[in-house]
């Protein structure tokens, strides 16, 4: 009885985690494209802004997809594949706009106690 309680649980969870992650089987396209509809409303990006900050996201999640694919998966690779991303976007953006997002990801890593970069998620 306690067995299947637990595994219950878990399944729950598991279930609620992946839920939370609506774009979990978007394309690399579908993600980049998402994740710059979220970073035009959060600081207000340009049109020029938001086909540079398209073309990083897309970058990004081919090659996020590549390292979560591959065997090796690395989170230290993944992580430099975010600061990376940080440092292009931060040339892409104005100086109001690149402190606007460092409090987005200073929100982002508090709620989620200290997790990674990158852009903001809903």
């Amino acid at each position: 009885m306690r067995k299947g309680l637990i595994a219950m649980i878990m399944a729950l969870a598991s279930i609620t985690a992946f839920a939370q992650r609506p774009d979990a089987n978007a394309t690399p396209e579908e993600r980049a494209k998402n994740q710059t509809a979220s970073l035009t409303e959060s600081l207000t990006l340009s049109e020029e802004q938001q086909k540079q900050v398209y073309t990083l996201n897309l970058d990004r999640a081919k090659k996020m997809q590549e390292m979560r694919n591959s065997q090796n998966a690395d989170r230290t690779q993944m992580r430099e594949s975010m600061e990376n991303f940080n440092k292009e976007l931060a040339k892409v953006l104005t100086p109001e706009q690149q402190e606007k997002y460092k409090k987005i990801l200073e929100e982002r890593r508090s709620n989620r106690g200290g997790g990674g970069g990158g852009g903001p998620r809903r």
